[in-house]
């Protein structure tokens, strides 16, 4: 990874701020993944998957005010993955909080960001992680994805049932892929164009039916960032988090935004 300091511990392979990602990546263009906004509930087995309203808010006034504009995957792919100072959203699952919360906001500061749906639980809950002990979720109905669209946000497939990809047979794997995009294209009337794997998993197998379905790009979840050239059948994103609690992350929330670039 010519150019770009060495990734050196679990922090430098998620996004709390951004001052703190450009002194481990410059001006490289992330990928940011989210899945809830707002506080997670103490019976939650993924707290690490809540980013509260204020961290939210705040990373977005970071990126507004340091002049690093939101750009959307096929832009980034279109580039070759070459763009600098930018910043790509992207939110799994599509669960409601995405709608009620995090919307608001991206509209307030003006950035775009696509949300990877699963096509077969529109308007339902979080069936996949009911099995670990994870209180249902309410996910978008099919009212919201329409009005998320006509915001001017994108969205993406994020399978049909949000299975584990590499243990399913060729013909599951072309269910999964294929029926989710067609199912989303004819709801709601949108070509779509970009993938994300469930649990950021994929084999071989996986990157070739989802390109022979059609779609421009896809997302794991991979430490780093995306350097030219890189195979956008598997581009790597930075889970958005909540910084250590210390005393230097207490003080940088209390700031303003500010701009310095």
């Amino acid at each position: 990874m010519a150019g770009l300091p060495k990734v050196s511990s679990q922090l430098d392979a998620s996004f709390t701020h951004l001052s703190h990602y450009r002194r481990v990546y410059g001006d490289k263009t992330p990928i940011l993944m989210y899945h809830h906004i707002g506080k997670n509930p103490k019976e939650s087995k993924f707290p690490s998957l809540w980013v509260s309203n204020l961290l939210f808010e705040r990373q977005l006034g970071e990126f507004w005010s340091m002049e690093w504009p939101s750009i959307t995957l096929g832009e980034f792919v279109a580039a070759s993955c070459s763009v600098c100072r930018g910043v790509i959203i992207s939110f799994d699952d599509a669960y409601q909080s995405v709608f009620t919360r995090a919307l608001p906001l991206l509209n307030r500061f003006r950035m775009r960001a696509i949300l990877f749906v699963v096509a077969g639980y529109i308007g339902k809950t979080n069936e996949w992680d009911r099995p670990l002990g994870e209180p249902a979720h309410k996910l978008m109905t099919e009212e919201e994805i329409k009005e998320w669209i006509a915001s001017g946000q994108e969205i993406g497939s994020h399978t049909f049932s949000h299975p584990h990809l590499p243990l399913l047979s060729s013909k599951e794997l072309k269910k999964e892929i294929e029926d989710s995009k067609k199912y989303l294209e004819d709801t709601f009337s949108v070509p779509i164009r970009h993938f994300s794997f469930p649990y950021g998993q994929f084999t071989k197998q996986c990157l070739d039916i989802v390109e022979q379905a059609g779609y421009e790009s896809a997302c794991q979840i991979g430490e780093g960032v995306n350097l030219p050239g890189e195979n956008p059948f598997a581009l790597k994103r930075l889970t958005a988090r909540r910084p250590k609690r210390n005393l230097r992350t207490f003080l940088h929330m209390l700031l303003p935004f500010r701009h310095t670039a």
